[in-house]
């Protein structure tokens, strides 16, 4: 996806620092770069040969004009841009998707409804263009970016303003044939219906996976693209007479962009009015999105904080196109482009406490297609010597295949117990003692507890054969039965893959445990869900089996290897639930906890659920939840209403939400974009504090939680964490650099017990809390 910079590559350009090439073509070079303040962005430069010419620079400048008119819904907002620089250069939104052309590469032909929802906002995109009389002119799959808001026109080289024939001479043929208009392939003006008859061609490449006109010599498709009838062969029935309309010979005859939206037939996207802007309605375009584009999408959201600014050692330069002159299509093809601003894709989070994941899930993600297990590549932090010595490090041994990460779960006191799918160990956190070698072999996702409980682990482990019983173990860890018989909670298959334990509360000694639970047979391959299995949401009597409740779940395709959850908390009578839904997105669901019936329920648009695992902050005195993405605000936990949002007006981005620890003022930490660590009132949404003089948090340091202790509030500051006062927010003398990927806080009964820990790829780490 990157390669690394070459060494006579710029320094600087604007205030932005290149940090790889994104990739390289006949007019010049896309570098993935991130400025002083911490904004990523995807910066395209002028090779330095064509800059003294006059008309390679108007053409910068006009691409510039055109990707500004396009704008951040349908394009890739433009940052800053300097077309009379020595080196032309303009920097945009890095945009969190693949190009289409690789969509359909990964996925194969899209199912019709995302192919009509593509369509109908790829129609509001080139609209917007054509009321500004901005032709694109190169509309093909490589130069749309599919990403969860929808997709995304990039590549403006060749757009100019309609009747604007001034850079091209007469009888050339500017474009990509497999895509371009019979007007354009013969030289002549190309209107907004080419746009259109282009649109068809992707839309044609998208259904089935071929353009209209195949592919081959330029002068066969030239050809067939002036001569031919499409051949529409493998695009649904639906679309054949709506592609047609659009693939006439004769422009006049051609739709235009608001008649084919309404023919493409997707709800979600309103064309009638003047700013050309989409109106969502029910329907998301997410939902649409097949799990291996999601899984994608999140893999390059991850990938770009990986990249470290290397440059090659090799004096001789990149070798450039050969030819001196490049032709008016720019950049061919484009790997990633930038999200800067776009929705926050938080890195993740696992079991009971809040984690910030700093690195790729490894062998444990479960957001790509069933197979064998590849070792995660060493995150930035991983990769540091540990420079704040930890106290002490326990070695894991994490089963193959596993579908999270080793599960971290707080028993309260100085004790915690660790399931990496091997075993289920319990460990002393002064000093690191395992003092239960193995209390049961639960995957991770079939371990939990009731948190600060005072020592109840309850475990599911997957039952043998292809129909064992469902069973639960509840273990006492200040008791004297580490091994107690399992109960059986009947009419459940304990071999499914997918089987949850969630959450656990405990009501005056009567345990109640809410798992996620499926009825059928374990299918012969593949990660577990087969059509006749049923899933259901259980709260279980953890002491005899019984079912108190259940609520039936939306049905998984076959293709799903992710849980039905993310996250649950119990508290007083809410049971609190970060959701995946069976299309991809994520909801935040509230539940009587004595019947299950529901109380509200709301989507968060745009974020990733293999972002979201485990990251879910409810404060019970104030009866209130806090989402893990989108704006920080509160909601009541009573009926979901807003009671406060931070930043109201606010363009400036922050990341997910942590509650303070202690006996000082309770607050709500968020990381601010361009400002630091802020301290909310949870009562009131004012501020009690801002970070003062530190460095801005960089987009990776935003993606990751504040860790709070009852003394300090850590936020993430590139490779390491700065420490500040939990109540006045002054900086502590010296922060911390860790050695891991996922840490949290684990607060003791006494000081010693006190720890910041540090799971590795093989190993869990606890450090001392000055």
């Amino acid at each position: 996806m990157f390669s690394p910079l070459a060494h006579d590559d710029p320094e600087q350009l604007g205030a932005y620092r290149p940090l790889a090439r994104l990739g390289s073509g006949g007019m010049g070079t896309v570098f993935l770069a991130r400025s002083d303040r911490g904004r990523t962005a995807a910066v395209k430069t002028m090779h330095a040969g064509l800059a003294d010419d006059p008309t390679y620079r108007t053409r910068f400048r006009l691409e510039v004009d055109a990707a500004r008119v396009i704008g951040g819904v349908h394009g890739a907002e433009v940052f800053d841009a300097d077309p009379l620089a020595p080196t032309p250069w303009m920097a945009t939104e890095y945009v969190l998707g693949p190009p289409l052309e690789d969509a359909v590469e990964l996925a194969g032909p899209l199912p019709e409804p995302l192919v009509r929802a593509l369509g109908a906002r790829l129609c509001t995109a080139l609209a917007q263009l054509h009321r500004s009389d901005v032709v694109h002119r190169d509309l093909k799959p490589s130069n749309i970016m599919v990403t969860v808001d929808g997709p995304k026109v990039i590549d403006f080289g060749i757009a100019r303003a309609i009747g604007d024939e001034r850079l091209t001479s007469t009888g050339a043929a500017a474009g990509t044939p497999a895509f371009m208009s019979p007007e354009q392939a013969t030289g002549q003006e190309h209107t907004s219906a080419g746009d259109v008859f282009a649109l068809a061609g992707v839309l044609s490449y998208a259904s089935c996976g071929s353009g209209p006109f195949g592919s081959g010599q330029t002068a066969d498709l030239l050809y067939r693209v002036r001569y031919a009838e499409p051949d529409l062969t493998g695009v649904p029935e639906g679309l054949r007479p709506v592609l047609l309309q659009c693939l006439h010979k004769d422009p006049q005859e051609r739709p235009d962009t608001t008649a084919l939206a309404a023919q493409l037939g997707d709800p979600a996207v309103a064309m009638a009015n003047d700013t050309g802007q989409l109106a969502e309605a029910a329907g998301q375009f997410t939902s649409h999105l097949p799990a291996a584009l999601l899984a994608e999408i999140g893999r390059r959201a991850t990938e770009v904080w990986r990249v470290t600014g290397d440059r090659t050692t090799d004096t001789t330069r990149l070798p450039e196109p050969a030819e001196t002159r490049p032709g008016p299509s720019g950049l061919s093809r484009r790997r990633l482009l930038v999200a800067g601003g776009g929705s926050a894709l938080g890195l993740a989070a696992v079991s009971a406490g809040t984690w910030a994941w700093l690195g790729r899930h490894g062998p444990w993600d479960d957001s790509g297609p069933a197979g064998p297990a590849t070792p995660a590549a060493p995150s930035p932090s991983a990769s540091l010597p540990p420079r704040t010595p930890y106290k002490w490090k326990v070695d894991l041994s994490p089963a193959p295949g596993l579908i999270v990460p080793p599960a971290l779960l707080d028993l309260g006191g100085d004790q915690l117990a660790v399931a990496d799918g091997r075993r289920v160990r319990v460990i002393e956190t002064e000093r690191g003692h395992v003092k239960v070698a193995s209390v049961g072999t639960a995957p991770p996702h079939r371990c939990t507890t009731q948190g600060k409980s005072g020592g109840l682990l309850y475990l599911s482990e997957t039952a043998r054969g292809d129909d064992g019983p469902l069973t639960l173990r509840t273990i006492n860890l200040y008791g004297s039965d580490l091994e107690p018989e399992p109960v059986e909670v009947k009419g459940y298959n304990g071999s499914l893959t997918p089987t949850q334990l969630i959450c656990a509360e405990d009501d005056e000694g009567d345990g109640t445990v809410f798992l996620c639970a499926g009825q059928g047979r374990r299918p012969t391959s593949g990660f577990g869900f087969t059509e006749e299995q049923k899933w259901y949401l259980l709260a279980v009597d953890a002491a005899k089996g019984k079912v108190r409740w259940r609520v039936r779940l939306p049905r998984r395709p076959a293709s799903s290897r992710r849980l039905h959850f993310l996250a649950a908390q119990a508290v007083d009578n809410h049971l609190v639930l970060l959701q995946e839904t069976a299309a991809g997105g994520v909801l935040l669901s509230v539940r009587d906890l004595r019947t299950g019936k529901p109380r509200w329920d709301q989507p968060l648009p745009g974020a990733a659920p293999g972002a979201l695992r485990g990251r879910l902050e409810v404060e019970p005195s104030y009866e209130q939840v806090y989402p893990p993405a989108g704006p920080s605000r509160a909601l009541r936990l009573s009926d979901g209403k807003e009671e406060w949002r931070y930043g109201s007006g606010n363009s400036r981005r922050t990341g997910p939400p942590a509650l303070t620890k202690g006996t000082g003022d309770s607050g709500v930490c968020v990381v601010e974009e361009g400002t630091g660590l802020v301290k909310i009132d949870p009562g009131t949404g004012e501020v009690l504090w801002r970070e003062q003089g530190g460095p801005p948090p960089t987009a990776d340091d935003l993606a990751t939680p504040p860790l709070t202790g009852a003394e300090y509030i850590y936020r993430r500051s590139g490779k390491a964490f700065l420490a500040l006062d939990t109540d006045s927010g002054l900086r502590a003398k010296r922060g911390l650099n860790l050695s891991g990927d996922h840490f949290s806080v684990h607060e003791s009964v006494t000081d010693y017990g006190s720890r910041i820990l540090a799971l590795g790829g093989d190993s869990l780490a606890g450090y001392p809390i000055d």
